[in-house]
């Protein structure tokens, strides 16, 4: 089993059927955070999670720790997790994505489990969630679980629309709507930051979660688009020349326009791209192909090892 399949596996084993939880009868847990171990940090950064020695889990809990400011998250919707698990009797770190690409998922049962599924019910994008498991049989141990709950969308500041280059209005859910001018397109690549995120740089050999749509300039017609369907975690090195360039050292949270000719965009039309930037990361995915799939089925990626109990 690949790394990236054991965190997903055990982020799953922990919250979903087979997991510790769905093997209990026990009550549904309180909504409240155990008050003993801490958790400290920024949404989005990996947290500092504290087990004092000789805890002891009585109860399944979960509670929220940071409440975001973005929409109520609904069935159906497209999830962006950052997690961390921890092992409260050995301290081992069992899963961790913060080093890597969070993970992209539906929300409904069967993509999340039954258990996490419910923890996630009524939170909103933004939010950082914890719940405390009980050990089981096949799991003595009890873990804590810290989520952080990503933005599917850009989150900067938006800048305004460069002369010449088509427009770009978003719906209530951020997706884009694309107006092409009536002239004739550049016969050279452009770009536009059209949103400026705060979050870390792209890098030129790094991986990135991506939302895409594209259309093509002489009708306008969408050719392309995630939205709907979910972000795609794809290698920089993958996309074709006028995306890569555009979207290397962009920052976390922006949203881009590019324009591609067709010598560039491997097409007989000229193509407009808004791009929302989500995650980025040195992590190894798989060349083409890789496009749709959760990070969680792509190989090459190393969990830590050795780690105390304080993290």
């Amino acid at each position: 089993m690949t790394a990236r399949r054991l965190v997903a596996a055990v982020a799953v084993g922990l919250l979903a059927v087979g997991g510790l939880a769905s093997c209990r009868s026990e009550p549904e847990p309180t909504p409240t955070a155990t008050a003993e171990i801490e958790v400290a940090g920024q949404f989005g950064v990996r947290p500092t999670i504290t087990v004092p020695p000789g805890t002891e889990v009585e109860a399944t809990s979960s509670g929220v720790l940071i409440t975001g400011d973005g929409p109520v998250l609904a069935d159906g919707d497209s999830v962006l997790l950052d997690y961390v698990a921890i092992d409260i009797a050995t301290g081992e770190t069992v899963a961790d994505t913060y080093p890597e690409l969070p993970e992209i998922r539906t929300l409904s049962a069967e993509s999340l489990g039954q258990p996490l599924h419910a923890l996630l019910q009524g939170v909103t994008v933004g939010s950082r969630v914890e719940r405390i498991e009980l050990g089981t049989a096949a799991r003595p141990s009890p873990h804590v679980l810290v989520v952080d709950v990503l933005p599917v969308r850009a989150t900067g500041q938006t800048r305004e629309p460069e002369p010449g280059l088509p427009t770009v209005t978003l719906d209530e859910t951020g997706a884009p709507a694309v107006t092409v001018p009536a002239e004739d397109p550049p016969t050279g690549s452009r770009f536009a930051v059209t949103v400026k995120g705060a979050g870390p740089q792209v890098g030129s050999e790094q991986s990135v979660v991506l939302q895409v749509m594209a259309v093509r300039w002489s009708d306008g017609a969408v050719v392309d688009s995630t939205w709907g369907s979910g972000p795609r975690a794809v290698p920089l090195a993958d996309l074709g020349v006028a995306l890569r360039g555009a979207l290397v050292e962009q920052t976390v949270g922006s949203q881009v326009l590019v324009v591609a000719p067709p010598t560039d965009a491997s097409s007989p039309d000229t193509l407009v791209y808004v791009v929302d930037v989500l995650a980025t990361a040195d992590v190894a995915l798989d060349p083409a192909g890789t496009e749709g799939q959760t990070p969680a089925t792509s190989p090459g990626v190393e969990r830590p090892t050795d780690t105390p109990t304080t993290q």
